[in-house]
């Protein structure tokens, strides 16, 4: 079956040029491991999980890389507010293994690769000398820009001129740059820190990074390229100019950006104090209504994000746990409602499919064989375990305690009348009593 995404690089969905018999090669922008993985960045990984999962259940091998940007002017600026700006890279490591483990709980499969750009130092110099060598970078006191003027179709992802971009953009302040919006692909350092280069100590760009890992690990052309909506300018703009200028070749053919999780309709930022990490919301909700909760939006519809939405979402994905709790599917299984498959692969239309689905759970109850499909979708595509959700633990005070101990001695002797008293007084107190089955 075909799948269609819409493509930014030409504003209109597309259907997936796929090579026959070739892998599809897929490569999302991954963290800077500086802080918490926060809410917007559980919505790109999660919505790239459920492509890959979409592909992979469609019969296609993925390819899939994630990077982990762990040099970066935010990881040096953490490292010095801990008290050694040279320790960057226990920082890393440290929110680097918090992410992972947040990207597991959320049920996002591993990566293919997970390339570090520490651990691709050679090939970033080896691509900024390849630029040089062509015309499209010079050298600057240290520095090398890529020279934007060199690229006609600068511009060409994000719809802007180099005029109009100038406005708010992430660019470097130098007024030697032969044009305002030229980027750094290496930075030098004149106190010899990090790697050494033909340009003397520094460390690569920010954008240079991601072109020379899906270089290394996918080829020169990819199928798809993703990420948030807030990395096409300048973050993917950049990539797609110097891997386009360096190969003379698309770097991807399709560009896929999810929209923004906003906050009380704006969006996060560190400047509003409204950002909202994984790790504090998992404290509160299951990690799988997390997931649930980002797929019943479509991925380029933004999010307005709201605990009673959450328990909303809490809610229904409940009734799924419920509804398929009894039900069993072979891993594999491939026999699944076509109208239910087409709306996953007409652009990733999950809201559509959920509909559909709890439309069909009176039926279920009755039809073996589409309960068991859409268990296979719900858990193989979706990624849902479609377990239980995990109890709070309340604690209780020395007073409840007693009263539960008094009420398993009534039981043990059978004191019916004695136990449903004390049970109603731990339900008076807020506490619900769920007895095990006696053999």
């Amino acid at each position: 079956m075909n799948i269609a995404l819409y493509n930014t690089l030409s504003r209109r969905k597309e259907t997936l040029a796929l090579a026959p018999n070739q892998p599809v090669k897929m490569y999302v922008c991954g963290v800077t491991p500086y802080d918490y993985a926060h809410i917007g960045h559980g919505r790109v990984y999660v919505n790239a999980d459920l492509l890959v999962r979409l592909l992979r259940f469609t019969g296609h091998e993925v390819i899939y890389v994630r990077n982990i940007t762990d040099i970066d002017d935010k990881l040096l600026a953490k490292a010095a507010q801990q008290g050694n700006a040279k320790d960057y890279r226990s920082v890393a490591e440290h929110f680097t293994t918090l992410f992972q483990n947040e990207m597991k709980q959320l049920g996002c499969l591993a990566p293919t690769h997970e390339p570090r750009v520490t651990e691709c130092i050679p090939g970033i110099i080896a691509f900024v000398l390849g630029l040089i060598d062509k015309g499209h970078a010079y050298v600057l006191d240290g520095d090398v820009y890529f020279d934007v003027a060199s690229f006609p179709s600068y511009g060409a992802l994000s719809k802007r001129n180099l005029d109009d971009m100038l406005a708010g953009a992430r660019v470097d302040v130098n007024e030697k740059k032969r044009h305002p919006a030229d980027f750094a692909l290496w930075k030098g350092n004149k106190e010899n820190l990090f790697w050494q280069s033909p340009w003397g100590y520094g460390r690569p760009g920010w954008h240079i990074e991601c072109s020379v890992m899906a270089n290394k690990y996918l080829g020169t052309t990819i199928d798809i390229h993703g990420g948030g909506m807030d990395l096409i300018f300048p973050h993917h703009e950049n990539e797609l100019a110097q891997s386009a200028a360096l190969h003379d070749a698309p770097l991807a053919h399709t560009w896929l950006h999810n929209a923004f999780v906003n906050i009380n309709k704006e969006k996060m930022s560190k400047s509003l104090g409204n950002i909202i990490s994984l790790h504090t919301l998992f404290e509160k909700y299951d990690p799988m209504v997390v997931r649930f909760y980002y797929l019943q939006h479509h991925y380029r519809t933004p999010i307005d994000f709201s605990d009673d939405d959450m328990t909303a979402a809490q809610t229904a994905y409940k009734r799924l746990v419920a509804a398929f709790e009894s039900v069993s599917a072979p891993a594999d299984s491939k026999a699944v409602p076509s109208e239910l498959l087409e709306a996953l692969c007409d652009d990733l239309n999950t809201p559509k499919f959920f509909g559909m689905v709890f439309e069909r759970l009176a039926v279920c109850k009755n039809d073996i064989s589409l309960a068991q499909a859409l268990t296979s979708m719900l858990i193989n595509i979706l990624g849902l375990t479609l377990e239980p959700l995990r109890e709070a633990v309340v604690a209780m005070t020395p007073e409840i305690e007693k009263l539960v101990r008094d009420r398993e001695q009534a039981r043990s002797e059978k004191n019916w009348a004695l136990a449903d008293k004390i049970r109603d007084e731990l339900a008076a107190c807020g506490y619900k009593v769920q007895d095990k089955k006696t053999k």
